[in-house]
């Protein structure tokens, strides 16, 4: 096979080495290995256009060709877009991709080309410039290639700045993402009069903050008081702004009619929990805690997170729940909950919680909608022949589409490991 072949190639410049014996050498050897990345991953945005258009995605039950790829190559959610939007633009690019096949016009260009080419407003006039594109990315670096780009995307786009602000109001957003490090970020984005809004508010709570800061210094240095004095930095005073406007709604929520209280489910595991308080309690470290391990099996871990896998420092988390309320929950070995200090015959309350603690995501390959956001689903169905029981041991967390999915004959059962399956009406096990 052409895959063999090509294999068997790079293996042979791997045993050649890829060190330059100079700086022309150098110079040629990026040029000539960045060549053949790209004609690589030209190859990959062909694979999922050749999936996207004869739809194999479906069968498996994956949403679209881009969830099947990010799923199967073990992609990030980021790189399987990128890639689905360089096959939908390169459909109307010839010339583009016959550049990018040959490796002549670097991947970063055909990434901007495609999110350009997703923008609905200019998508239609993206094929007019498909020569333009070529010699604008054969000759520019890609900072010139980016701005001549945005710069044509920009005039092309709207017309007068009214369009310009209706098209920011359009593609409104607001998100929170967590790092690997437990720290959270906030973006977002919107039109003038919302953005406006929301800057006065947050004015007002800021200024509230810093007045609280200000009477405190001057209770402690009276007039003498000076900015080194205030207690809280200035950035930190806009974060606490923010964290009180989120408190305030949550207490308007709740006191609404039919409103209810905002809580947040903290799942942390007992060694953990047992260590933090020896901690509190001055106590050294127990002296026969392993070192922890990666676990690749699902099931009992040290865990200090929220139900879709956010990370929560133990020490924050105990120290609340030293003074706040304590849920027992009870994880066996392949991580279902066997006791959540109570029974319920059926998923609600704490049973519906009990089974959506035995993953952080939809349990069906691919799938990554947050547990939070999923179903809690029989595995042996619960009318029919099998009457599976509506207990945690025969409970998984599944979507809203992949839980009807499972109506279309695919069945799904859990290892004693804790590791969920998945078989096609067949018998074969999705991958």
């Amino acid at each position: 096979m052409a895959i063999d072949a090509a294999n068997a190639a790079l293996d042979s410049l791997a045993v050649a080495g890829m060190v330059a014996s100079d700086a022309r050498d150098a110079v040629t050897l990026v040029r000539e290995v960045e060549s053949l990345v790209r004609r690589a991953r030209s190859l990959a945005v062909a694979v999922v256009d050749g999936i996207d258009r004869a739809g194999w995605h479906r069968a498996d039950g994956h949403a679209s060709a881009k969830v099947m790829v990010r799923h199967v190559a073990r992609l990030s959610a980021a790189e399987a877009g990128r890639r689905m939007a360089d096959a939908k633009a390169l459909r109307d690019l010839p010339e583009v991709a016959a550049a990018y096949r040959a490796g002549r016009i670097g991947s970063d260009q055909v990434d901007r080309i495609g999110r350009m080419h997703a923008n609905p407003r200019v998508s239609g006039k993206v094929g007019g410039q498909d020569r333009n594109l070529v010699q604008a990315a054969l000759h520019l670096s890609y900072r010139e290639f980016d701005l001549k780009v945005s710069e044509w995307e920009r005039l092309v786009d709207e017309d007068g700045a009214r369009d310009r602000n209706q098209a920011h109001h359009d593609k409104r957003d607001a998100s929170m993402a967590q790092d690997w490090d437990g720290r959270w970020r906030f973006t977002g984005s919107c039109g003038s009069l919302a953005g406006t809004l929301m800057y006065e508010i947050h004015k007002a709570f800021y200024e509230a903050e810093t007045l609280t800061d200000w009477e405190k210094a001057r209770a402690e240095h009276g007039d003498a008081a000076t900015v080194e004095h205030l207690p809280r930095t200035d950035a930190q005073r806009r974060f606490d702004a923010w964290a009180a406007i989120f408190e305030k709604a949550a207490a308007a929520r709740a006191a609404e009619p039919g409103g209810s209280i905002v809580v947040a489910n903290i799942v942390i595991d007992q060694a953990t929990f047992e260590e933090e308080v020896r901690r509190f309690a001055g106590a050294a470290p127990s002296p026969d805690r392993p070192e922890p391990d990666i676990d690749p099996q699902p099931g009992t871990r040290l865990r200090c997170a929220t139900v879709d896998g956010g990370h929560v420092d133990p020490t924050e988390a105990v120290a609340a729940a030293l003074v706040g309320h304590v849920r027992r929950v009870v994880i066996g070995a392949d991580g279902v909950v066997t006791d959540l200090g109570r029974r319920s015959r059926v998923f609600t309350g704490p049973a519906k919680l009990a089974v959506r603690l035995s993953s952080t995501e939809c349990y069906w390959p691919g799938c990554h909608v947050p547990v939070s956001h999923c179903e809690a689903d029989h595995l042996r169905p619960w009318s029919g022949p099998e009457r599976g029981r509506t207990s945690p041991a025969n409970g998984g967390p599944a979507c809203g589409r992949h839980n009807r999915f499972k109506e279309r004959g695919f069945t799904a059962w859990r290892d004693p490991g804790g590791t969920m399956h998945v078989l096609r009406p067949d018998g074969t096990e999705l991958e």
